[in-house]
């Protein structure tokens, strides 16, 4: 009789979850991952910042390329598809992926505007960055929800940026 009874208690100690209760936290945790990336996905404030930042990054590090190689680059953003990309203006292009094409987030507007244009044409603006440092003039936008993020050449010649905060746009 103790055998059983030690056999039973054995039986008893092992024994896991059923296939129902799985199947519940599963669900559970499924439905907050999916609320989770709804409500990262449409964070276009975030997404406008993350943009902004990348932006002035990625000019700077072409305004340092064209100071190491001496080359001079053009900066391009059609503002409708939603994306910018540099040109080497006597054409050598670097392999390493630097001048590519960089698309804007979904959710994030993009609107630029060039002063003292460096080919004359205003349907396709573009920003000269020469080797010397020195860069065209130039404001972008990046609009989320409620902020815009503002990147601009200051009056010493480098690259700012600053929030224009819950207005309306």
């Amino acid at each position: 009789m103790d055998c059983g009874y030690s056999k039973q208690r054995k039986f008893h100690s092992i024994r896991g979850f059923t296939l129902i209760e799985v199947i519940v936290v599963v669900a559970i945790i499924g439905t907050m991952i999916a609320f989770i990336g709804i409500n990262m996905s449409r964070d276009t404030d975030r997404l406008a910042r993350l943009e902004s930042t990348r932006f002035l990054a990625v000019v700077n590090e072409v305004r340092d390329e064209a100071i190491l190689t001496g080359e001079s680059y053009l900066l391009t953003v059609d503002d409708q598809a939603m994306h910018y990309g540099f040109q080497a203006v006597r054409g050598g292009t670097p392999d390493d992926g630097l001048l590519r094409t960089r698309r804007v987030e979904n959710g994030v507007e993009l609107d630029w505007e060039v002063f003292d244009q460096f080919d004359g044409d205003s349907d396709d603006p573009s920003v000269l960055i020469s080797p010397l440092g020195e860069i065209t003039p130039f404001d972008a936008w990046f609009q989320g929800e409620q902020n815009r993020y503002h990147v601009f050449v200051n009056d010493e010649n480098q690259l700012a940026k600053k929030v224009d905060a819950a207005r309306a746009f």
